[in-house]
């Protein structure tokens, strides 16, 4: 669901700290150059048991020695969601990193794997453009769906019990500079389908207890947009005046799963309030209860340090944060919230911190 125009520890499993309570074992270890590890059949599985060092630095164009742990700012929400639904995010960074959410500049690209136990059965094709990809290709004996195109690579399967996805997405791939460029055509696809044998070999024959990583409590009742979240604040607080306005939810629940953040927010419950003014434009809320713990993690990523910055917001109260990202449009600017328990992400073109603010407001 990437309805705020954003798109979830290191090595990298974004891990909710309130989910710590679990087990012992250590996911987030940092792979090495070696062949991924074989975990003890307790464990749970780890980004080092899906890639090693030398696989995603092949992935990547790049040495192994070029590599890093990183979130690409522009996904990081979506891999927080994930993880709060309990499921695994890893992604690793050469050049550097992307320093505004939503930018294509430098010479950056990412590698993520992303894994949701027990879903295999809402798994969706990736798209390929604007419909669902139909090119497939056998990879560990699962057949899996690839996608290539201007938003990066895919690599897309219903694994056991798990959706699995592994993508790369880099700078320059509408214009000019991306690392990638001069490659023969398929090539990265090959690598990353290649790369794609280990995790689908590793994650294949896992038990559940090998896939149960730390969760959320999943939101209880109806996704509703009053409250805090009440049309009329938020709309006066724009000073849409007289337009005309429409308010509809977006609850991945009550609607056909489309893609993988689809399936973690159904899973965790978040959902989306989107406010359309006539002769102004839309505001997109995502909203995930008890998700408070979401904004600490988006503040300790890799790269998520150039790409937001902390705001004051009016009725703010002690221990509630905001981020705001780094962009040059201004108001524009995506904006990350608690209040209370509940984690709100705000994309408006009339201003992200005047909802963020009306949405305190109307909570008090």
């Amino acid at each position: 669901m990437r309805s705020v125009g954003i798109s979830a520890g290191l090595a990298v499993m974004v891990v909710l700290s309130a989910s710590a309570c679990g087990s012992s074992a250590t996911p987030n270890a940092s792979p090495t150059s070696d062949a991924p590890s074989t975990p003890a059949s307790a464990d749970l599985l780890a980004c080092s048991d899906l890639a090693s060092l030398d696989t995603v630095a092949g992935v990547l164009a790049a040495e192994p020695t070029d590599v890093v742990e990183a979130v690409q700012p522009s996904d990081a929400v979506d891999l927080a969601v994930l993880t709060a639904a309990g499921g695994l995010a890893c992604s690793w960074r050469v050049g550097t990193g992307q320093q505004m959410i939503g930018d294509g500049a430098g010479d950056w690209a990412y590698l993520s794997i992303e894994i949701l136990p027990g879903a295999a059965d809402d798994w969706a094709p990736p798209y390929a453009g604007d419909t669902p990809s139909e090119d497939t290709r056998t990879i560990a004996g699962v057949e899996a769906t690839t996608a290539s195109g201007e938003t990066g690579w895919r690599v897309s399967a219903p694994v056991g019990s798990a959706w699995v996805e592994l993508s790369i997405t880099a700078s320059g791939l509408t214009s000019t500079g991306s690392r990638f460029d001069g490659t023969p055509a398929g090539e990265v696809l090959d690598n990353l389908a290649s790369a794609a044998e280990t995790t689908f070999s590793t994650v294949e024959p896992a038990s559940e207890a090998q896939l149960a990583w730390p969760a959320l409590a999943p939101r209880e009742g109806d996704a509703t947009c009053d409250g805090g979240l009440d049309e009329a604040g938020i709309a006066s607080a724009l000073q849409y005046g007289e337009a005309t306005t429409t308010y509809t939810v977006i609850d991945p629940r009550a609607q056909p799963i489309g893609d993988l953040e689809d399936a973690a927010s159904a899973r965790v419950g978040a959902f989306s309030c989107e406010l359309f003014a006539e002769g102004f434009g839309y505001t997109d809320i995502l909203v995930v209860r008890d998700g408070a713990t979401i904004i600490d993690e988006l503040a300790a990523q890799p790269d998520m340090a150039a790409a937001l910055e902390p705001v004051t917001l009016e009725g703010a109260v002690d221990g509630e944060s905001a981020l705001v990202a780094r962009r040059t449009d201004g108001p524009r600017s995506p904006l990350y919230l608690i209040v209370g328990e509940t984690f709100y992400a705000v994309s408006s073109g009339d201003g992200a911190q005047t909802v963020a603010e009306a949405i305190i407001a109307q909570t008090r």
